[in-house]
């Protein structure tokens, strides 16, 4: 009777361990389909993050690039605005370039014929000079053009004429022009060379630059004439080129 107690005994603690076996079985299998039913969901969760965020970041780009095709448009019709002001300009310069191109070719004749009418009275009166010939625009090609030649005796007076008188233009007429006029001018080689210059604007400094330079100075008085602005005492400087 016993030893019937005991096998039942065992096999009822069998069977409740095969509960237990089944039991634990069952909800290890529900937590492996929960386990991959979350990272399923995760996975899911994730990949739509990521397809979020590259449709934002596409969408993001696309605006981007619109906004710099906009801006390289802008800048394109900004630049053609900018080319087209600026062929008006260039042509506006170009214009008062030419009118002030014609205006000093006026003020230079002007200058040339201010002068040239009133040499021989100026060196008569004031230097006591009398020209037997006055030249106007004596040329000789491939070496220039000297504006007034005025011949005196035995002597000849070259004069150079500007609107403007710089010390520049006194250099060069001294160093440059003046050397060459005997060998373009052989006929005056025998005459003492002496030079001049006439402007219609003489700053003090500048004419006593020439004036110390040997050059008789000419200039234009405020009532429109003619007149030397050497000093009573001057003394012209003879330049002798060969």
């Amino acid at each position: 009777m016993k030893n019937q107690q005991d096998k039942e005994s065992r096999l009822d603690r069998i069977e409740r361990g095969l509960d237990l076996l089944l039991q634990g079985t069952s909800e290890l299998k529900e937590a492996q389909e929960r386990f991959s039913q979350e990272r399923r969901e995760a996975q899911e969760r994730f990949s739509q993050e990521r397809r979020e965020a590259q449709e934002r970041y596409s969408q993001e780009r696309r605006e981007a690039q619109d906004r710099i095709d906009e801006e390289i448009l802008e800048l394109k019709e900004s630049q053609k605005k900018t080319d087209e002001q600026l062929r008006k300009t260039i042509k506006k310069l170009d214009d008062i370039g030419r009118q002030l191109g014609d205006l000093g070719l006026v003020q230079g004749e002007v200058a040339e014929d201010l002068f040239y009418r009133n040499v021989r009275y100026l060196f008569k009166e004031e230097r006591d000079m009398i020209f037997a010939d006055v030249k106007r625009n004596l040329k000789k090609k491939g070496v220039g053009e000297y504006d007034i030649v005025a011949v005196n005796g035995n002597a000849v007076l070259v004069i150079e004429i500007k609107n403007k008188l710089q010390k520049r233009m006194i250099y060069a007429f001294i160093n440059k022009r003046l050397p060459r006029f005997k060998a373009a001018f052989p006929e005056f080689r025998g005459r003492k060379l002496f030079g001049a210059i006439g402007a219609l604007v003489v700053k003090d400094e500048i004419g006593r630059y020439a004036e110390k330079a040997g050059l008789y100075v000419l200039t234009q008085t405020s009532e429109g004439g003619a007149a030397l602005a050497n000093r009573k005492n001057f003394k012209a400087k003879e330049f002798k080129f060969s």
